[in-house]
């Protein structure tokens, strides 16, 4: 446990790892922090990488124990990759495609109207065209169909066909519970192969091949991939396969290009970014930071993105969010036409278009939170700890998004529910929701499947349909289960602490960048937050509600900082006080900089 004269105030807990003021908050630090294995780790990653030792802890701390790790986690290399033929399914799945490409078959391609599925379907389309196969793809509109495959789909996929009978019909980031749909699939002439990688539920569907790592008798040594993690290893597989058979230019044809959309999809899913997640999304960052692929590129321009390095925040910050509103809003295909384009006016108008969505869908958000915190507080009130909200007006492009703001906001998983409009006269709701860690969401719903018409899932987030009378069952039987998980809301809540800094003096260029090697950051890997205690920070400036200021690391020198949403704190900034930072990248007109982004600023 880090020590110092400045926590002489505060009662200290090892055990436990946290260190709690006389005033709220506590701070909660990992639980080997300070620990002689951590503090000896980090000084091997010192002697063997040139990296500060507080680095090293940090590694530690997440997992990474050996020096081959260590190697592993700081310079991944698609080397790395696990073999593609390790996945169950993998070898059927190959078989069908060169079948169907021997006999000039057309290939279909469903995806998912999200960013993971949107970068799946233009990955899986790119690729087949740039090989000579004929390839046509389909997205579902979230306004007016069922989420994933179901016979409209399908039908509408066929229509592109001209009327040509057979084929293969390859799904991305949906499937793997399409039981029915796969059979109707099926009977229309179609082979079919499902890339997933959501829970699969009992029954899987017969399919010529199934993909998906979550599979109990999968070989896969990564079971946490994305849906285009997922579309990229069946490419993998149909380079060598295709090379093999000799299609011109398949030996030739460099992969790595398609990595930008893989690391948006991953990325954009929230799946951890460890193992070959990592991997992929490393290598994606470099290729999207190119900014070769003329969609996004242009996308980029369109929010102060371009000629510049990418980061995973971005991602989900910024470049999710976009093609996320075409979806969204009913237009997913828009998204993919986007990253295929090749014309630069047509990529161009595309992003624009992408850019007013996203801030009609910030609007209609909006529009809907203040009503859905409302009632959620009104349960919380009543004792309960699974949140499912009804909320008529709420347009369902947004229930997603709206959900997770309610389960960060109340620590709670939370489903929010609209009505879904199919025309068919049934009065039948369209839920979707996000969790918390700790909280398994799918295998929460499971437990009410009786109730649910339609559902599917991983533990983070799902998606589900309801009859309408059953609302008031479903939200009963759904906190009865979430209640199980009383003891994770039971936790004490603290800031969590990464990195003790005891030397000020770390607060430079070297070390910041440094600390890029850890990159990216995200969920399994959060960005590090470090506490700086009796910071003095110099030339405090409140701008539109921010903070600015310089935080002084020594007599002569200081470090800029910024504090968001902090500028009305009404303390003294320059009396000694617990500084809680992350250590970010910026860019300012073009020009690159370090600085701190202050968290919490608590007097000491």
């Amino acid at each position: 446990m880090p020590t110092s004269p400045n926590f002489s105030t505060k009662s200290v807990n090892a055990s436990a790892s946290t260190v709690s003021l006389p005033i709220q908050p506590t701070y909660i630090f990992p639980p080997q922090a300070g620990s002689p294995q951590a503090k000896r780790f980090g000084e091997m990653i010192a002697g063997e990488f040139g990296l500060a030792s507080q680095l090293g802890e940090l590694m530690h701390h997440r997992g990474v124990q050996t020096l081959d790790a260590a190697q592993e986690f700081l310079y991944p290399q698609l080397s790395m990759l696990p073999s593609p033929a390790t996945m169950k399914g993998m070898v059927q799945a190959t078989e069908v495609i060169l079948e169907a490409w021997k006999t000039r078959q057309t290939i279909f391609i469903h995806g998912d109207y999200d960013v993971d599925g949107i970068t799946a379907t233009a990955l899986l389309t790119a690729f087949f065209r740039e090989i000579g196969i004929s390839a046509v793809f389909y997205i579902p509109n979230r306004l007016e169909e069922r989420y994933g495959l179901s016979v409209s789909s399908i039908n509408r996929l066929l229509a592109q066909a001209d009327g040509a009978r057979g084929g293969v019909l390859i799904t991305v980031d949906c499937g793997v519970s399409a039981v029915q749909e796969v059979a109707y699939a099926r009977s229309q002439g179609l082979r079919v192969i499902v890339t997933d990688h959501h829970e699969p539920q009992a029954v899987l569907p017969e399919a010529e091949a199934v993909l998906d790592p979550k599979q109990r008798d999968c070989g896969f040594p990564f079971a946490q991939l994305s849906g285009v993690g997922v579309a990229f290893f069946l490419v993998m597989a149909l380079r060598k396969a295709f090379a093999e058979q000799g299609l011109p230019g398949a030996a030739a044809l460099n992969l790595k290009k398609y990595l930008d959309l893989t690391a948006l999809g991953t990325v954009a899913d929230v799946v951890p970014l460890i193992g070959v997640n990592r991997i992929l999304v490393r290598a994606g960052l470099e290729v999207l930071s190119a900014q070769n692929r003329l969609g996004l590129r242009c996308l980029c321009e369109c929010c102060s993105l371009a000629d510049r390095e990418i980061l995973a925040e971005d991602i989900a910050y910024k470049l999710a969010p976009r093609i996320n509103a075409a979806g969204r809003l009913g237009f997913p295909r828009l998204g993919v036409e986007l990253l295929l384009a090749e014309d630069r006016d047509r990529a161009g108008q595309l992003a624009a278009e992408l850019e007013r969505m996203n801030a009609e869908r910030k609007q209609l958000e909006q529009q809907s939170l203040a009503a859905i915190e409302e009632q959620c507080a009104q349960q919380i009130n009543a004792g309960r700890d699974g949140l499912a909200v009804y909320q008529a007006q709420c347009h369902p492009g947004v229930l997603g998004i709206l959900a997770s703001r309610i389960a960060e906001r109340f620590n709670r998983p939370a489903i929010i529910f609209t009505d879904e409009h199919e025309g068919d006269g049934t009065a039948r709701l369209k839920g979707s929701g996000r969790s918390v860690t700790g909280v398994h969401l799918f295998q929460v719903l499971e437990q009410c499947a009786p109730l649910l018409e339609q559902f599917g899932g991983h533990a983070m987030a799902g998606g589900l349909t309801i009859d309408k009378a059953s609302l008031e069952s479903f939200a009963d039987l759904f906190n009865r289960q979430v209640a199980l998980y009383s003891a994770v809301f039971a936790q004490v809540r603290g800031i969590e602490i990464d990195c003790y800094l005891d030397d000020k003096s770390l607060l430079n260029k070297k070390f910041a960048r440094a600390l890029q090697m850890l990159q990216p950051f995200g969920e399994g890997n959060l960005e590090p937050t470090f506490l700086l205690s009796g910071a003095k920070l110099a030339q405090p400036l409140g701008v539109n509600g921010h903070l600015r200021f310089q935080l002084r690391v020594s007599d002569q020198e200081l470090f800029p900082g910024i504090g968001f949403r902090l500028a009305n704190d009404t303390q003294d900034f320059q009396a000694p006080l617990d500084l809680v930072f992350h250590l970010k990248r910026s860019w300012f007109r073009g020009t690159e900089r370090d600085q701190v982004q202050a968290l919490h600023l608590i007097p000491l």
